[in-house]
């Protein structure tokens, strides 16, 4: 058998946990996938995997063959996207995943662009604001504000938006307009259902912290919602600048505590080690830092 092929599957077993899951995603038989694995057993003289009739899991041995694997694979797939990138355009698919927000304003249309460029890749982006098992669920990169739970895994800052607390021209009128943080506990503070999605709502001013209680009769479970009821008057919301430029500089929205400095939301592109030299990765990380400038452009009068 072909030992690189024997040495994908038994990567694909590993992240996968069982062979049926394997031979569904490879269009072969669980026997042919054992088949492989057991190869690969044979001529190391070790067991790679211990089966039972409910799980698979990975032998000592099995788990420092699997990194050599992850190793040896990525630098044979870097080699083959140099040489194809020097003599064609890239190609290649590119499982991606990241939160609602960042996805529905930010990536998706900068992969559009990304694609027009280099119309051979292909990309599967999902946007989904649970935290993704990158190993299981099968990404090979994710965008996400925080690097809780991707330790292992190679992150880059992209760049760092800044906060924004706003309301509509509406709202303002009829409630008033604070001037200090603390006047955000006698308004609506449009808040989120779901905890990680509440920014810390923390002013400075160069001197001090101010860290107002804030609260708000409606609770919404997705950023760009919050802001489609912040426009129609349903009270302040705190954003990042890419959800909320728009509206800002069309007049719906209206910026207010500008004396303060707010905490920024970071951009990490977190993705596998396997593709850290890949054409694929690199064409991507360029074209992003170089696209991601305009969704900061919003210039109060």
């Amino acid at each position: 058998m072909d030992r690189i092929t024997s040495m994908e599957i038994f990567v694909r077993a590993v992240q996968l946990g069982s062979f049926a899951a394997v031979a569904e995603e490879r269009g072969i038989s669980a026997q042919m996938v054992g088949k492989h694995v057991r190869g690969l057993e044979e001529s190391l003289g070790t067991k790679l995997l211990a089966k039972s009739t409910r799980f698979q899991s990975v032998t000592a041995a099995g788990e420092r063959y699997y990194q050599r694997c992850l190793t040896i694979l990525a630098e044979l797939k870097a080699a083959e996207e140099d040489i194809y990138r020097n003599m064609n355009e890239p190609s290649g698919t590119l499982k991606i995943c990241t939160g609602v927000n960042v996805g529905i304003k930010v990536l998706a249309p900068s992969l559009a662009r990304f694609m027009q460029r280099y119309p051979k890749l292909e990309i599967d982006l999902v946007v989904d604001n649970r935290l993704p098992d990158i190993k299981r669920d099968g990404f090979e990169v994710i965008f996400r504000d925080k690097l809780d739970g991707y330790e292992n895994l190679i992150a880059h800052k992209l760049r760092s938006f800044e906060m924004i607390v706003c309301a509509s021209p509406e709202y303002l009128q009829r409630s008033g307009t604070p001037t200090h943080p603390d006047q955000l506990s006698q308004h609506q503070c449009l808040q989120s259902g779901l905890h990680y999605l509440n920014h810390n709502w923390s002013f400075y001013d160069g001197k001090q912290y101010f860290k107002p209680e804030v609260s708000s009769k409606l609770t919404i479970n997705s950023g760009q919602a919050m802001m489609s009821a912040a426009i129609e008057g349903a009270g302040i919301t705190m954003q990042p600048i890419f959800q909320v430029n728009d509206a800002l500089n069309d007049g719906r929205l209206v910026q207010v505590l500008t004396d303060y400095q707010l905490p920024e939301v970071d951009l990490y592109m977190i993705y596998l080690p396997s593709l850290r030299n890949t054409a694929r990765l690199t064409l991507l990380k360029e074209h992003l830092q170089q696209t991601l400038e305009q969704y900061t452009e919003y210039h109060p009068s």
